[in-house]
């Protein structure tokens, strides 16, 4: 808690962030384990992690699973205080009501896009969003449309496809990080698009990781996530000690809005 505390004092201390992003891009990798990232495994992110700040100590919600690790990403609320606890959703069932990091950058003035790779995560969408989509092969390609257009934007984007590696080979196989290496590679034109908008914020994390074939139990590496955030200029230095992922909210808030209007 009080690591937290320090990151969010260190934010505070920075106050022209607010509003001077013209592009935003938050990306979930979906069940990404912070001890693969590596120059060989990931030089799209490795670059992100050397000219930006990160952590590789984060930790995910109980239980750490997809869709309740979302919302808890999202809304910046435990399960408990959010009210979805299961890790189900299907189209036409209620969708979340409580503000998300969408919501904060709609009041912030941008256009806002949710490309998400695995259907119950559209449980995810509000009036904030002003283009979503169910993506599961072409989330990049989105994003990159969507930002292709003037104006100031943000990107939600979730990218699926190591937790089918890690369940089918393991976390940390070599198919796990050769799903990895696949989607870094992916990201890199996305990255360099967004590097060329005018003043940044790149956010990369995930909902939870794994172990062996497993994942959503309690062993510890099921709760295991990364934080890397990386701008066209300095960021404050993260403190040392645990990343909660239900803080990722607040962070942006700091970020992108105004001390008089917080």
């Amino acid at each position: 808690m009080r690591a937290i505390f320090l990151i969010l004092c260190c934010l505070v201390a920075v106050p022209a962030f607010a509003y001077e992003f013209e592009t935003v891009l938050m990306v979930s990798i979906d069940a990404l384990h912070p001890a693969a990232l590596s120059e060989k495994t990931s030089p799209t992110l490795h670059n992100l992690m050397r000219s930006g700040r990160y952590t590789l100590e984060g930790r995910s919600v109980t239980p750490p699973l997809t869709l309740i690790a979302h919302t808890a990403m999202m809304t910046g609320l435990s399960p408990k205080e959010s009210g979805k606890q299961d890790n189900d959703w299907k189209p036409g069932m209620p969708q979340v009501a409580k503000e998300t990091v969408l919501d904060v950058a709609k009041r912030c003035g941008f256009q806002t896009a949710y490309f998400y790779a695995k259907q119950k995560l559209g449980y995810l969408i509000s009036a904030a969003v002003d283009e979503h989509a169910l993506a599961r092969d072409d989330g990049v390609d989105r994003a990159r449309t969507f930002f292709g257009k003037p104006g100031r934007r943000f990107v939600f984007l979730h990218i699926s496809g190591l937790e089918d590696a890690g369940t089918e080979s393991g976390w940390m196989s070599t198919e796990y990080l050769d799903e990895l290496t696949s989607i870094d590679r992916t990201l890199a034109p996305l990255i360099a698009q967004v590097s060329q908008r005018g003043p940044y914020l790149i956010i990369v994390t995930s909902d939870h990781a794994g172990h062996d074939r497993q994942h959503g139990t309690n062993h510890p590496d099921d709760f295991r996530l990364p934080l890397i955030m990386a701008a066209d200029r300095p960021l404050p230095a993260l403190a040392p000690g645990l990343f909660q992922l239900t803080s990722l909210k607040r962070m942006l808030e700091f970020m992108l809005v105004p001390t008089q209007a917080r």
